[in-house]
């Protein structure tokens, strides 16, 4: 009597059980992380008998988690490839639109400067098509100003971004080391049961930590999982937390690195999730936009400025610059020890390449490494302002007294955008006409002519000096009176820093006069070359025009956030496979649950029957003994 009415027992356990663990499944149905839970019954081993072993009812071993840590690894891995492109294309993206787009990028303003400069050369005269220069030049130079700003803007959120996501990364690294005390404890607690929902509460905090950057995880015998990031960097063993931190760069004390405990930087290392993918768009996109828009300033700036220069103005005077002059930044790092100083120039802004560099002195000698190779960069000159430093079109002169150890980064064009403005305002100072000007003697007899004439070096003490070309013969002239130079035609010939050519036949006696241009000439020579500036190829090594590099500066960015985009869409596909993967085995089907409740509910009826059978029998064998 005894048997039966303990199999019954144990079978109303079983299945009531049975029903909590469905009942929990249905009630978390839509709880983040949580797997499923399935009741593990064992039947009881039976007793011995006259006819073999009777049954002796059934057992609950256990409540089984179901999940897959292949899965869960495929499943974090790929939450942190996932988290880290969809980072970076949003700030790929705005980057690309911010460049691209005709009302924010810099392509129309900078057409419609050498625009206004075209109608200048065909107007000199004109006060207004000059203070249309201006004017364009002036927007020109806002619209650098705005791009820089917005950049220098985007750096400065991802800055703060670093930061909100590293105090987020050691929050989920402390919660999982609670988890970890508390999964250790239970497991001691329980003889060796997994407490179910606190792996599961583990496991979806390691999911959230993913999404900030890409970890790895490894399990220990006391149930405890260790954490690890920026290949193999412990942040969370047991029950202790390596916290990360930030500081400033080195070089920009506004610039936020990542740290481990103890003061290493890691942002080199760290790769995956939210943080990946801010440290990436700072590197990969917003350095690199950059130095490449500020390299197209100071091309713009120092070859507008020269042949400014080149020319005269209304009054007769040289052309002063018409943009400001740019400079670039070499700023030391934070352990410098010495007291040197280091300022930029530009030698040849054509040969810039929009990249940084990283200046060093050893204690007897300087070197010159690219940061991202570790190359060495050749470069010419002993470092003073006499005799700078010269390489890759800037120019570096060193003042103050160095360290062993000190180190500098160039960045030749990083602010240079921000800096560019016009210099001047009035419209008579643009230098439309060319110093010089060449003419034939009206009593000339002979059939020669002569070229207007080009300036070869305008720092030429003489160039403006009048200067007389007489032909003493057929075939000799000469120069102020003095030589007998032998005549070929069309060969140049150069005086005081200018040079004309002269063909046809002149006959002895005639005369050429080349002097200096006057004021309000309307000579357009020298506009003409100001707009020429728009077609020439004055970077990459005479490859690209202004607005083709502009161009080149928005395709790379486009391109990068094109490529994100395509990575964005195959990481989604995959992380959806995961997912279904996981939700197969670990989610909970209500359809399911609903006929295994139905199920549970039954098997507790029968159990409960089994009891009143019992009941039933030994009330029967009570009755009998009572006879």
């Amino acid at each position: 009597m005894s048997d039966i009415l303990g199999i019954g027992i144990s079978a109303l356990l079983a299945n009531r059980s049975g029903l909590d663990v469905t009942g929990h499944n249905i009630a978390n149905v839509n709880t983040a992380g949580y797997s499923r839970q399935r009741l593990d019954l064992s039947n009881r081993v039976g007793a011995v008998t006259s006819y073999g072993f009777a049954g002796n009812g059934v057992t609950v071993r256990g409540v089984e988690r179901l999940s897959d840590s292949f899965v869960f690894g495929r499943e974090i891995a790929g939450t942190a490839s996932l988290s880290r492109v969809e980072t970076f294309t949003t700030e790929a993206k705005r980057t690309d639109a911010l460049l691209s787009d005709a009302n924010t990028g810099l392509g129309t303003t900078l057409s419609s400067f050498f625009d206004s400069l075209s109608v200048m050369a065909t107007t000199p005269s004109s006060t207004a098509t000059r203070q249309t220069v201006i004017t364009a030049a002036d927007a020109l130079a806002g619209r650098f100003n705005d791009l820089q700003g917005q950049l220098d803007a985007d750096e400065r959120s991802i800055n703060g971004r670093i930061g909100q996501t590293v105090t987020e990364i050691n929050n989920y690294a402390a919660t999982i080391a609670s988890l970890n005390d508390r999964i250790s404890m239970a497991l001691g607690a329980s003889g060796g049961k997994p407490p179910n929902d606190l792996v599961d509460q583990r496991a979806q905090a390691i999911r959230e930590l993913s999404q900030r950057v890409s970890v790895s995880t490894v399990e220990q015998d006391d149930g405890s999982l260790n954490v690890f990031v920026a290949n193999g960097q412990s942040l969370v063993v047991g029950t202790t937390t390596s916290a990360l931190g930030t500081r400033p760069n080195e070089f920009d004390s506004a610039r936020s690195e990542v740290t481990v405990q103890g003061g290493a930087m890691i942002s080199g290392q760290v790769g995956g999730g939210t943080l990946g993918g801010l440290l990436d768009t700072r590197r990969e996109i917003l350095d690199p936009a950059r130095e490449k828009l500020g390299r197209i300033a100071i091309t713009l700036s120092e070859t507008v400025n020269a042949q400014q220069a080149k020319g005269v103005d209304q009054n007769g005077n040289f052309g002063g610059p018409l943009f400001t002059p740019l400079a670039g930044a070499a700023p030391a790092s934070s352990r410098n020890t010495g007291s040197a100083a280091v300022t930029v120039g530009f030698a040849d802004a054509t040969q810039l390449d929009g990249k940084a560099y990283q200046l060093g002195f050893d204690g007897s000698a300087w070197s010159l490494t690219d940061p991202v190779t570790g190359s060495a960069v050749p470069f010419t000159g002993s470092g003073t302002a006499a005799d700078p430093f010269v390489a890759k079109g800037f120019s570096l002169a060193v003042g103050g007294t160095p360290a062993a150890g000190d180190k500098f980064l160039v960045q030749p064009g990083r602010r240079a955008a921000g800096q560019l403005a016009v210099a001047i305002s009035n419209p008579a100072q643009l230098a439309a006409a060319a110093p010089i000007k060449a003419g034939a003697a009206t009593t000339n007899a002979g059939t020669g002519t002569i070229t207007p004439g080009v300036v070869t070096d305008v720092t030429n003490t003489a160039l403006r000096d009048p200067v007389s070309i007489q032909f003493t013969g057929p075939g000799t002239y000469s120069i102020n009176g003095s030589g007998a130079f032998s005549y070929t035609a069309g060969q140049p010939i150069s005086v005081n820093g200018w040079q004309v050519e002269i063909s046809g036949s002149p006959a002895t006696g005639d005369s050429f006069t080349v002097g200096p241009t006057g004021a309000n000439s309307g000579d357009d020579r020298n506009a003409r070359l100001l707009s020429g500036i728009a077609s020439k190829a004055l970077l990459d090594g005479g490859l690209n025009t202004l607005t083709a590099a502009n161009g080149q500066l928005v395709q790379q960015v486009g391109s990068k956030a094109q490529t994100a985009q395509l990575q964005l869409d195959a990481q989604t596909a995959l992380a959806s496979q995961t997912l279904s993967e996981r939700n197969a085995l670990s989610g909970v089907n209500l359809d399911e649950e609903a006929a295994d409740l139905l199920r549970w509910q039954q098997a507790y009826q029968a159990s409960a029957q089994i009891i009143a059978t019992a009941s039933t029998i030994f009330d029967s064998l009570l009755a009998a003994t009572r006879r």
